[in-house]
């Protein structure tokens, strides 16, 4: 989905010399400086596994079957369809068959599923029971740390590495931004996060988005994702676990030696956005929850007061050789790019 800019005339000349010079022209023109190396590893590489597209696509279906998750029926949905959900998302993540989650809170990685190996007192769970604390969770930008009601989730992008054009200004949080960038949210619980809903006034401005860590988006809000080629050569991605950034998903570093195929180094990460004035079957938000800290959210550089009480933004110089950026579901002002990302940001607690 594109949109179409409309702007006076200039002298076409003028335009070029100053596309020409401008800083992020310059980053792009880096791809040309590529090593041979790496474009033949990326000429190995697909942007998105089989695996991957089929769980985006079974999930782009179950929003489109279950519109407002307000009207969900949770143990309903997870009798009927949790299984096929959770084995779709297991293996969109590198798993033959089913998996289940290991370790502490805030850094739990997903592990293979060994039915021989069930503790006798868990017999009668379904190994995909982990999906029931992740049916409508969000995440947060905090202004500082995180309480631990609401754990730390983090991914880390190894943006473009020549001529790196990372950029940002304004309010970002606890955000880190210079030639990499690392974004960080607060887990926000099922029952909390059923407080965020769509602001009372219409149009682009109005609207903002929540880190999206659950099946569902809470009541108005649709799912916006966005795919990230992050470099290539020598990448260091990371983040604190698997099953911590659930359902979003980050492709592992390139290693040597190297593969005959699979996917980018990239960041596919999911949204929950929620558009102005949008219907909701819980009804709109008169105020941001207090969720006893301060935090933010994703949001149009426009976005007033009093909902804002700071802007800012975060511009990421991604991948430039053989960039397979793509966006599904629109971010209207919230967040824009084609080869690189740009996500507005603002504090309102």
């Amino acid at each position: 989905m594109s949109k179409t800019i409309h702007t006076r005339a200039l002298p076409f000349a003028l335009c070029a010399l100053a596309a020409a010079f401008s800083p992020l022209a310059f980053a792009e023109d880096s791809q040309e400086e590529t090593p041979q190396e790496e474009r033949d590893l990326a000429a190995k590489l697909v942007p998105e596994t089989q695996a991957q597209q089929k769980f985006r696509e079974y999930a782009a279906d179950l929003e489109r079957r279950y519109p407002d998750s307000g009207q969900v029926d949770p143990e309903k949905f997870l009798n009927e369809e949790g299984e096929t959900y959770a084995l779709l998302y297991c293996q969109a993540i590198g798993f033959e068959g089913a998996c289940v989650v290991e370790g502490k809170e805030g850094e739990e990685q997903f592990v293979a599923y060994r039915p021989a190996q069930k503790a006798a007192g868990k017999a009668a769970l379904a190994w995909w029971n982990w999906l029931n604390l992740r049916l409508f969770s969000i995440g947060v930008i905090p202004h500082g740390g995180c309480p631990s009601s609401a754990p730390l989730v983090w991914i880390h992008h190894d943006d473009e590495d020549r001529r790196n054009a990372n950029s940002r200004g304004g309010w970002i949080g606890a955000t880190t931004s210079n030639n990499n960038t690392t974004w960080r949210y607060c887990r926000v619980n099922d029952g909390n996060s059923l407080s965020f809903r769509p602001l009372p006034n219409g149009g682009n401005r109005y609207d903002y988005a929540v880190l999206k860590l659950g099946v569902f988006c809470p009541s108005g809000a649709r799912t916006v994702i966005r795919r990230q080629n992050n470099e290539i050569w020598n990448n260091q991605n990371g983040n604190s676990g698997a099953a911590s950034i659930f359902p979003s998903i980050q492709g592992w570093p390139v290693t040597l030696p190297f593969p005959a195929s699979g996917p980018f180094p990239f960041t596919v990460t999911q949204y929950c956005h929620f558009d102005g004035a949008a219907p909701s079957w819980l009804g709109h938000m008169s105020s941001f929850p207090n969720l006893g800290f301060a935090y933010g959210v994703h949001a149009p550089a426009a976005f007033p007061k009093p909902w804002s009480l700071g802007n800012g933004w975060v511009h990421q110089d991604d991948e430039d050789w053989f960039n397979q950026n793509a966006w599904w579901g629109w971010p209207d002002d919230v967040m824009s790019g084609g080869g690189n990302t740009w996500r507005g940001t603002a504090r309102v607690r």
